[in-house]
């Protein structure tokens, strides 16, 4: 009879490495899964390891957790003579978490090989992060699902194991299930047999695996459709499984793998293997209502929500195919030698992602995406509470910020020692160690030695005292650039940058490439600053200038830091932006916007300066640069508009962007669509889409007018149409808001009916831009019925209350009346992430400390602690608006120069 239980879920540490006696040479797994209504969810299962005795001992030590063994089931058979030994004990070993102990009642005879037999239950109550567990989906009937995530360190929660990732061995995996289930696994089934025993289960038989780490095993019980397959270019299947209802959608998603394998190829010099031991398929599972990417070798497994073309996401389909695909290399061909090495190889494979994306149009998707992730890395990394990457804190955001901050790490090592050093080393690493496991150390060894070889690194710098500089230590460095014409000297000093000026400086160092180009010299030069002993190098250039020549460091964003040059390096470089902003790089001019801003909000350099500096935006033509532009301006927005010093800076705004939007209505065709609602991806953000928002943001009358005879029209067909779709958010936001109560009332419905994610998201945006106190109630109320509001909007209705000027008061208010139902009905990282929305809008000392005061006395003392480090940017704000605010309006005053500013100026 089998054995059901149900084990109580205890928090998992990461398991500890077996010390153990013996070698892991094979496993042998048969998993038997019990899934499914009426039943409890639970597993069984056999594993036979075949190991070989490394000394002679009665002790064999492996990995297990949260699992029920028995010692009945335990034992050993010698290979030689076939003969038994039983196990007398098994026991958890003492202070090693996730270790136990199998005592036999003889020694293994050192040299001989064994396989050791055990039988084990577990349960599939595990929240879905890690292990193996169950999921459902499609409420009636619930449909279930079950999958496995074993990195880093989880497979010995599922069955016993050697678990460490220093270890390869083959597996050979056996699924028994419910007939109704289709198994998936590293490899292709072989075979499925009726099983003789328990009325509709079978037997699935999987190909043996290549050598693989525990934690790159994966299998999967699913009921899902398959809706797209096609074929690599060797012949491999490529297939893609999820719900009936995702099929239009999905249908090419397969098609995106072949081009994907071909650009790698090229990039790492090297295919992967193919023939029977290499399976040749890979499965791309999507999992309704799973919020994780994670993927092994020939599986992939996506949430549904990450591949939906009409959701908005930080990135997009085929960057997380990339992403995944890139792991086949560096992570499965070459897998990490131990577990902290896995955010280093994460990060780099986003960045190799977005080198094959831009393969098709020569670099450009790289260039827009490297300065979205050097954004968001540099904003949270300027923070006093910022954490190493090193820093394992398993915390909501952290990894994704260690992923994206090692990709920009990545993109500055490849800069500082050239392409054919980067891309030769890379490959070096794929080809020496491939099929087994390798150190990051290794990887920085190699790399080393190629940009040696192309005499791209000076001898005294080596990439591992490099990397670890970067690794081990929070935040990112300044460099302060101060030139002396007189003797042809320009000083580079290097000090932590805070977003909050600090008064007393901090001792961090980082060694980093120095990449200079000037106005006559426009091949970039390197230079290193070193960090000697904890204490930060001077580095000193000679006549590298001449005295009227700008001189601009950082060349093309290469490594994230930002930089202070003197006041009449910022004035050359202001002059040549305004005379032919095109002598600057692209990417160097979006550093130089967000620098710029960025050190005056800071109140490391005068607004005048930093404003200066964009005086040249009307002429840009870059999208890369004006969606820097835009991030920073709208930040200044979000402080100004509650301030009566906001006409000012609508003037100023208006100022900017007013010279080219005339051109921009040109772009937007109308064009009328006879159909209601036509889901299409999302559009690619454009110059002209940044400029139309703007221009209604702030009031620009062309704008105005363009949007309301849209608006008319869009009211009149009652649908969204006739608007085109990068539009339609502004364009409904203006019409509600000089609109009549009954346009509120027709988008309202259009929003009620509509089907579409994407749909909904933008009409329930729409809808918060009224001024009317009992509209903005009533879609306040909405947040907590999921039949009017998705789950997934609750956060976006939030932020869009909160920018609006009436939704500020009374967003605040429903905070203050609802925090206690908001923490009663959602998980702590959903509390914070409805939060953020509320601290995002404070900008004085007041509300600082009353909603301190709110989470002191609604909030408990651990979770207040959580959020407390999101309220660092708020004060950032608070003080912004006490010490930068008048300096902000002199800048404007005496940049603009006009009559009405200066009458504006005395009522502010």
């Amino acid at each position: 009879m089998l054995l059901r239980i149900v084990l109580l879920y205890l928090s998992l540490s990461p398991g500890k490495v077996a010390e153990s006696s013996v070698t892991p040479l094979r496993y042998n797994l048969t998993i038997l899964t019990h899934l499914g209504n009426g039943v409890q969810k639970e597993y069984e299962g056999i594993v036979s390891i075949d190991i070989k005795a490394m000394k002679a001992s009665k002790y064999i030590y492996l990995n297990a957790r949260d699992l029920n063994m028995y010692l009945e089931k335990t034992y050993v058979t010698r290979w030689v003579t076939g003969h038994y030994i039983n196990a007398v004990e098994i026991k958890k070993t003492p202070n090693k978490s996730g270790e136990i102990q199998v005592i036999l009642r003889l020694p293994l005879r050192i040299g001989e090989t064994y396989t050791l037999y055990m039988f084990f239950t577990g349960g599939l109550t595990r929240p879905k992060k890690f292990g193996y567990f169950s999921g459902n989906y499609e409420r009636t009937p619930q449909i279930f699902y079950a999958l496995t995530r074993f990195e880093p360190d989880y497979a010995h929660t599922v069955f016993p194991c050697f678990d460490s990732p220093l270890y390869r061995t083959p597996f050979n995996l056996t699924m028994v299930h419910h007939k109704q289930y289709t198994a998936l696994s590293n490899m292709p089934a072989t075979g499925q047999t009726p099983h003789d025993e328990i009325d509709d289960y079978v037997w699935t038989t999987f190909m043996g695996t290549p050598p693989l780490a525990t934690y790159q095993v994966m299998w999967a019980l699913h009921r899902l459709d398959k809706v797209s397959s096609s074929l690599t270019k060797t012949g491999e299947n490529v297939t893609v499984w999820a719900r009936w209802q995702l099929k239009e959608k999905l249908a090419n998603v397969a098609n995106m793998t072949p081009e994907l394998l071909t650009n790698y190829e090229t990039l790492f010099a090297q295919p992967l293997p193919s023939g029977p031991d290499w399976g040749g398929k890979f499965d791309q599972l999507v999992i309704p209502g799973y919020a994780k990417v994670y993927s092994g070798k020939g599986l992939m497994v996506l949430g549904e929500d990450e591949v939906d073309p009409n959701e908005t996401t930080l990135v997009s389909l085929k960057e997380l195919l990339a992403e995944q695909l890139a792991s086949q290399w560096n992570g499965l061909l070459v897998s990490a030698s131990d577990w902290d090495g896995g955010y280093v190889r994460d990060g780099i494979n986003k960045y190799l992602a977005l080198q094959a994306l831009a393969m098709p149009n020569k670099g450009e998707y790289n260039k827009t995406h490297l300065l979205t992730t050097r954004l968001d890395v540099l904003s949270y990394d300027s923070l006093l509470e910022s954490k190493a990457i090193a820093v394992d804190a398993r915390e909501n955001g952290h990894d994704k910020f260690r992923k994206h901050k090692m990709c920009l790490i990545t993109h500055m090592i490849r800069l500082a020692i050239g392409d054919k050093g980067f891309f030769e080393g890379l490959q070096e690493f794929v080809q020496r160690y491939a099929n087994s496991s390798a150190s990051i150390k290794q990887l920085w060894e190699d790399l080393q030695r190629a940009a040696r070889r192309t005499h791209q690194l000076p001898v005294g710098v080596a990439l591992t005292t490099v990397m670890e500089s970067w690794l081990r230590q929070p935040g990112y460095p300044a460099l302060s650039v101060l030139r002396d014409d007189k003797t042809h000297k320009v000083t580079v000093t290097q000090s932590r940058y805070f977003q909050r000026k600090m008064t007393i400086a901090s001792k961090d160092c980082w060694w980093l490439p120095v990449i200079y180009i000037s106005k006559k010299v426009s091949l970039a030069q390197v230079e290193w600053l070193g960090c000697q002993n904890k204490k930060a190098e001077i580095l000193t250039l000679n006549n590298v200038v001449e005295p009227q020549e700008w001189l601009l460091f950082n060349v093309d964003a290469a490594a994230p830091l930002r930089v202070l040059y003197d006041l009449s390096n910022w004035r050359l470089i202001t002059e040549a932006l305004l005379q032919n902003f095109t002598q600057i790089p692209e990417l160097s001019r979006a550093q130089l916007v967000d620098d710029a801003l960025n050190l005056a909000w800071s109140g490391q350099l005068p607004y005048s300066v930093a404003l200066s500096v964009v005086k040249y935006l009307p002429n840009e033509t870059s999208i890369a640069v004006w969606q820097t532009a835009l991030t920073n301006l709208e930040k200044l927005q979000d402080v100004m508009r509650i301030t009566t010093g906001y006409r000012i800076f609508k003037l100023f705004m208006r100022k900017l962007i007013e010279p080219s939007f005339k051109e921009t209505l040109k772009k937007f065709a109308t064009t009328a669509r006879t159909s209601p609602y036509i889901p299409t991806p999302l559009p690619k953000l454009s110059v002209p889409t940044i400029l139309y928002r703007l221009a209604c943001q702030f009031e620009i009358n062309e704008c105005l007018t363009d949007a309301q005879k849209r608006f008319a029209t869009a009211m009149e067909q009652k649908n969204i149409s006739s608007i085109p779709v990068e539009l339609q958010e502004t364009v409904l936001c203006k019409g509600i808001r000089n609109g009549l109560e009954d346009h509120w009332q027709i988008v309202r419905d259009m929003f009620l009916n509509a089907t579409e994610i994407k749909e909904k998201g933008i009409l329930l945006n729409s809808l918060t831009c009224t001024t009317e106190y009992w509209a903005m109630q009533k879609l306040l109320n909405w947040a907590f019925d999921d039949e009017k509001v998705p789950k997934a909007l609750t956060v976006d209705l939030f932020t869009a209350v909160m920018h609006t000027y009436l939704g500020f008061y009374v967003g605040n208010q429903f905070l203050f009346d609802n925090l206690g139902e908001v923490l009663r009905r959602y998980t702590a990282n959903e509390v914070k992430a409805i939060l953020n929305p509320f601290i995002k809008a404070v900008t004085t000392k007041e509300e600082l400390a009353s909603l301190q005061d709110l989470f002191k006395k609604t909030m408990t003392s651990s979770m207040t602690s959580g959020i407390n480090s999101m309220l660092e940017p708020a004060s950032d704000r608070v003080n912004w608006r006490k010490y930068n605010y008048f300096d902000f309006l002199n800048a404007i005053r005496n940049i603009t120069l006009k009559k009405e500013v200066s009458s504006l100026w005395n009522s502010a």
